[in-house]
């Protein structure tokens, strides 16, 4: 793998010493809890001295946007030849020359690349930075569960901060906090979420009438609550956990399983989804979906995708899930099919 000289660049570096609280790096090194470690401003970095966790050869911040260099992470394991992140949006941002562990990488909004070991790298992902209020974009989040990458378990490295190109603005105390299974339930507020995240998106045209536009308006509120396996709270949510919590809110009980709730109500033809309806996707080889979300319109529903991305709105036309898709069921109708299996030991999906 390509390494980047650093002779002269040595000159420049800098050591961050935990920081001010409220202080945006362009760069940030955070413990499990959210404690700042390691901070990186203008020019060249390194964390810690010998830039073994993280490197930065250039940096700088502008009002429309973060711009760094020659990034290497991990002893050279994930490398980056340039990231761009703009102020504002997507429209813009890059991650050009992305190679991890010898493999080069074209990547969009919310790839997920591990590392092994439950460690993993995320790509252009709206979060907020753990210990922050409203950091907006990162180009890159890399989160450590591996303690041979040389980092504590829960350790995060945020790489090109968005917000870090704006002034800090008093905000309440309400977050969200990605990637972060052990924050308490309690700081899951959707109070304060700051402006970047989906849950602006405004609320469809659907019938507030019927349960499942009912259910369609209480999902809503949940856009951008991080993505946890076996979730089914505000703290976090996996597939299965957000339809069933969000259905249990109108009287209507679903097992915390997607290969149940898709025995769980009345079949329904593609052509014929309403708001609330439950699609399914990903059948494993008996034919049981192993993934779910709940139906908005116009070919739109609403889900919990997968570890290190948050709840979001997708397309059925997208590719992914066009070639995917296994059914729907509705879960508030009568004619739910019984299930043919006899007994299963997976407790979400």
């Amino acid at each position: 793998m390509l390494r980047r000289a650093a002779g002269v660049a040595a000159l420049f570096l800098v050591f961050a010493a935990p920081a001010r609280a409220g202080t945006l790096g362009l760069a940030e090194v955070r413990s499990s809890d959210g404690t700042l470690i390691g901070k990186a401003g203008a020019g060249a970095y390194a964390y810690p001295a010998d830039g073994s966790v993280l490197r930065i050869g250039w940096a700088r911040a502008t009002a429309a946007r973060v711009e760094l260099r020659d990034v290497s992470m991990f002893n050279g394991r994930i490398t980056v030849r340039r990231l761009v992140v703009p102020a504002r949006g997507l429209k813009g941002a890059r991650v050009d020359g992305l190679v991890v562990d010898g493999t080069g990488y074209v990547v969009g909004p919310n790839a997920l690349i591990s590392l092994g070991g439950g460690s993993y790298v995320v790509a252009l992902q709206e979060a907020v930075s753990p210990g922050r209020d409203g950091s907006g974009l990162v180009a890159l989040r890399a989160y450590v569960s591996d303690p041979s990458l040389g980092l504590a378990p829960g350790t995060q490295l945020l790489v090109g901060l968005a917000r870090a190109a704006h002034p800090a603005v008093a905000v309440d105390s309400g977050s969200i906090v990605l990637g972060l299974p052990q924050m308490p339930a309690a700081q899951a507020s959707l109070a304060g979420v700051p402006p970047f995240v989906e849950r602006n998106i405004p609320l469809p045209d659907v019938p507030t009438n019927t349960l499942g536009g009912q259910a369609v308006a209480l999902a809503y509120q949940f856009l951008g609550i991080p993505y946890l396996w076996g979730g089914a709270t505000p703290a976090g949510f996996d597939c299965s956990g957000l339809t069933m919590y969000v259905y249990a809110q109108l009287g209507i009980k679903l097992g915390h399983y997607t290969g149940f709730q898709y025995y769980e109500g009345r079949r329904v033809p593609r052509d014929q989804l309403e708001a609330g309806d439950l699609v399914f996707f990903h059948a494993n080889s008996a034919g049981v979906p192993q993934h779910e979300g709940m139906y908005i319109g116009d070919g739109s529903f609403i889900h919990a995708p997968h570890t290190g991305d948050i709840v979001r709105i997708s397309s059925l036309f997208d590719t992914r899930y066009a070639l995917s898709y296994v059914g729907a069921v509705r879960p508030y109708a009568a004619g739910a099919s019984s299930s043919p299996l006899p007994s299963w030991t997976s407790a979400s999906g």
